[in-house]
């Protein structure tokens, strides 16, 4: 599974994700990826959440538009709506329209959403983004059958802490996001076990 981390630029860290295989998501600042970098396009759109700010639609197409020249990122996050539901989905749809179709597009699966809402669609993105609250990730397994039977990767959002990468891993994404090992890089060490080591094992280790 490919784990994502934020847009740092760390020479330390850098050079342990590259040794992983791992890479980067990017939402502030242009990306700068290294050769062969497998990086993400985030749309912003949970940060504005959190700091009470409304969506910028033209401060995220300028970073879209710095981005483009850099290359096709692994995966790009179509703007939604934090808990919109079936309104989050009907804007991104709206937003597909305007973006570059030689990128991979994932839209944000929200609570309230369910499979049957987004199964007349699915095929005009190209993967599912697990977004939601805890509850509502609790039920990632049907989501990334869902994409999977569609021939679509998952990603599943935000895995801050080794129980939810784990999960992700569990329910086979296809990629997660985590800034767990961000300030502290000697949790890189934990990651790497949670990814590799089984279940079972991990269970006796405590």
């Amino acid at each position: 599974m490919l784990v994502l981390t934020g847009d740092t630029r760390c020479k330390r860290i850098v050079s342990q994700l590259q040794h992983l295989g791992w890479g980067r998501i990017w939402i502030d600042r242009p990306p700068n990826p290294w050769h062969g970098e497998q990086w993400g396009f985030d749309n912003g759109a949970y940060r504005d959440w959190m700091r009470e700010q409304k969506f910028d639609d033209n401060a995220y197409l300028r970073r879209l538009e710095v981005a483009y020249k850099v290359g096709v990122p692994y995966l790009a996050v179509v703007p939604d709506i934090v808990a919109g539901g079936l309104h989050s989905l009907e804007l991104s749809l709206h937003w597909l329209k305007r973006l570059p179709a030689d990128w991979p597009w994932y839209f944000v699966a929200q609570d309230e959403m369910t499979t049957a809402d987004v199964e007349p669609i699915i095929e005009r993105f190209s993967g599912v983004f697990l977004g939601g609250t805890d509850r509502f990730k609790s039920g990632a397994a049907k989501w990334c059958q869902f994409a999977h039977r569609h021939n679509k990767k998952f990603h599943y959002g935000r895995c801050g802490v080794p129980r939810k990468i784990r999960h992700a891993v569990d329910i086979g994404a296809d990629s997660c996001d985590s800034a767990f090992f961000l300030w502290d890089t000697s949790r890189i060490n934990e990651v790497v076990m949670v990814l590799t080591v089984p279940e079972r094992q991990l269970k006796l280790w405590g």
